[in-house]
């Protein structure tokens, strides 16, 4: 009988089946799974911990400085 650790690692695998199976899902995103899969645990999840607080502050300033150039841009036309 398999543990519920088991499970749920074949539960988490299966999503990520589907999501590589998903045409919409950036070529990055699906080679960074591939990628993840063959790491180690331990080791993947501190990585996953810093890109969290390296890449989420920089995609929001990013949005923000997106979002304010096109209130910008829109202001400007006449």
């Amino acid at each position: 009988m398999d543990s519920p650790a088991d499970l749920n690692v074949l539960r988490t695998e299966r999503q990520i089946h589907r999501a590589l199976a998903h045409p919409a899902l950036s070529v990055w995103l699906k080679e960074t799974l591939r990628s993840a899969m063959a790491c180690e645990p331990l080791r993947l999840g501190n990585d996953l911990e810093l890109l969290m607080h390296l890449l989420g502050p920089w995609a929001e300033a990013r949005i923000a400085q997106d979002q304010s150039t096109a209130r910008t841009c829109a202001m400007q036309r006449p």
